[in-house]
């Protein structure tokens, strides 16, 4: 499109959307668009209602507010992130304190919005589609970030898709009394039946917006790749897709039940209980029991609910659980079950997972504890779950049994997201799916850097984003492209190669399997699973986890 040429405008479904031309009229671009009815009042924790249509045109050209954050997890991270670019004392504090003093994006529960970024319109268009989940442990972010705010992706011919959707709190709640209203008898999951009505939308309006509802693409990071495990394995899900991408997929909900304890965790619904009690009945179990007591939790204006919500630590716990209907099963469970939707993959994580969160979780080991593992109890807990493999996690990780700050970093990495990637890689290869499985491995280029290719430092090479402040050299948008080039080659033709780039194999778990090493140099290019012997290890203790969950169903 020219310059100058008038905005666009898009008939919804549900009503006549206007947005904004960018980039000299080449993208259309809408924000807030509501994809389901505001989740308030009676719908607070129920599951996503029907948008209400609206007469006129409905302006979407600014992001929509955010769902409720945690927050606290992320200003810690943030922290981290700055601290390790290697920055100079001035510049780290003077970013620090931008952060600090920045305008925080404005919250609230009216928050089922998304996003499209487009360069064709109209139903003639038949673009590749690729949905956004956002990433955040499901406690924090949004569609809107700065790390995805970028038209990169839609100028490769593809209708990009952010969405919003209910974290911590207002998306996790699990609660026996939202059972018993429940026709399934569950509770939880609000987000990502969220995320379930977000893909119903795109199927029902992108075709106006010149997307294929007949190939679509969801990838997420983190929290978000996690999700994409769960749009891969819930049954309500199914069908709304036809490729995934999963960066860095984490286990924060995998081992979390709706109605059995299981490990250290409670069930959601008792702890749900616990923190009711907490807040609406002063500490007394009688009153967590009743339909008052949930009326009075609906009745709390939702800033008041979060603010008592983050001043009480121990509560900090609501995460997408198995309730055996969104979730019938753990995802890794249904993976090794062949039970997970058979689409093309590409899965994996970056070499420095560890680094910027390590400070901020408990433990180096995924489900070793709720309380704050110290250096002197890591040797102990590692032959507790590890038995007769603990000599070789030892030797694999030099440092952790002494508790070394950098050996813990580098397990909590592979532990968390690592060897899960890996997991879902060699799962889906074995039930016949195309898999392309990557390690990221680019670092901030000071030489004073300690980040590493920490979590998260793919997204802006993914999206084509340039955050201010932060070092961008030739190198790193060389990277950028290659990797825009495989992301968005795989939303169109389910193969991420393409003439001009270097070949990324299929992972076949038959033969040596192979990843894609994504980094600048001779860090570019196919190459043997970068730790082979480490997530094997870690694998074992996972997979006895992992037996144990049938039989807890099936109590």
């Amino acid at each position: 499109m020219a310059k100058g040429t008038p905005t666009p405008e898009i008939q919804t479904v549900t009503g006549t959307v206007q947005g904004l031309y960018q980039d000299r009229g080449q993208i259309a671009v809408f924000k807030g668009i509501p994809y389901a009815a505001p989740p308030v009042g009676p719908w607070r924790w129920q599951p996503p209602q029907p948008v209400i249509p609206w007469d006129g045109v409905r302006q979407t050209t600014a992001y929509s507010p955010t769902a409720f954050q945690l927050a606290t997890g992320f200003e810690e991270f943030m922290d981290a992130l700055v601290v390790g670019q290697g920055w100079n004392g001035l510049k780290t504090g003077a970013v620090k304190l931008l952060f600090k003093v920045a305008p925080k994006p404005k919250e609230s529960e009216d928050c089922l919005y998304l996003n499209v970024r487009t360069p064709l319109l109209g139903s003639d268009g038949r673009l590749p589609v690729m949905v956004w989940i956002h990433g955040g442990d499901h406690q924090d972010g949004s569609g809107g970030e700065i790390f995805y705010d970028s038209n990169a992706l839609a100028h490769r011919g593809v209708v990009v898709v952010t969405i919003n959707y209910r974290l911590g709190l207002m998306g996790y709640f699990a609660h026996p009394e939202l059972s018993q209203e429940s026709p399934q008898s569950v509770s939880g999951n609000y987000g990502t039946l969220d995320q379930i009505a977000a893909l119903r939308w795109v199927q029902e309006n992108i075709r106006a917006f010149g997307g294929d509802p007949d190939n679509v693409t969801i990838f997420g990071e983190s929290a978000g790749g996690e999700s994409i495990a769960h749009m891969l394995t819930s049954p309500l899900a199914r069908g709304l897709f036809h490729k995934a991408i999963m960066q860095s997929p984490g286990n924060s909900g995998q081992m979390l039940f709706l109605k059995q304890p299981f490990l250290n965790r409670p069930a959601l619904e008792e702890f749900g209980r616990d923190f009711a009690t907490y807040l609406v009945g002063n500490g007394e179990p009688e009153a967590a029991s009743g339909r008052a007591q949930l009326e009075q939790l609906r009745q709390i204006p939702a800033a008041e609910l979060y603010k008592r919500w983050r001043e009480a630590e121990e509560f900090h716990r609501f995460h997408p659980v198995i309730d055996g209907y969104v979730l019938p099963k753990s995802p890794p469970v249904a993976f090794r079950d062949g039970d997970q939707a058979h689409v093309p993959l590409i899965v994996g994580s970056n070499a420095d997972e560890g680094t910027l969160l390590y400070p901020i979780f408990p433990s180096p080991v995924a489900e070793f504890g709720r309380d704050k593992i110290q250096p002197s109890q890591i040797a102990g807990l590692i032959r507790q779950e590890f038995g007769v493999d603990s000599d070789g996690l030892f030797a694999l990780y030099p440092g952790l049994e002494n508790g070394e700050e950098r050996a813990g970093m580098a397990l909590m990495g592979d532990s968390f997201f690592g060897a899960v990637s890996d997991l879902y890689a060699a799962q889906a290869a074995r039930a016949g799916q195309p898999v392309y499985n990557y390690f990221f491995t680019r670092t901030p280029p000071s030489a004073r850097q300690m980040a590493g290719a920490y979590h998260a430092a793919e997204l802006s090479f993914v999206h084509g984003s340039k955050i201010p402040l932060f070092d961008r050299t030739p190198d790193d948008d060389a990277l950028s492209q290659v990797m825009g080039d495989y992301w968005t080659q795989f939303a169109g033709k389910g193969d991420p190669n393409l003439p001009g780039r270097p070949a990324w194999p299929r992972y076949d778990e038959t033969a040596v399997p192979q990843q894609m090493r994504l980094g600048i140099g001779n860090q570019l290019g196919a190459t043997d699973i970068a730790r082979a012997a480490q997530y094997e290890i870690i694998q074992k203790r996972l997979h006895r986890l992992l037996d144990a969950m049938p039989e807890l169903l099936a109590a």
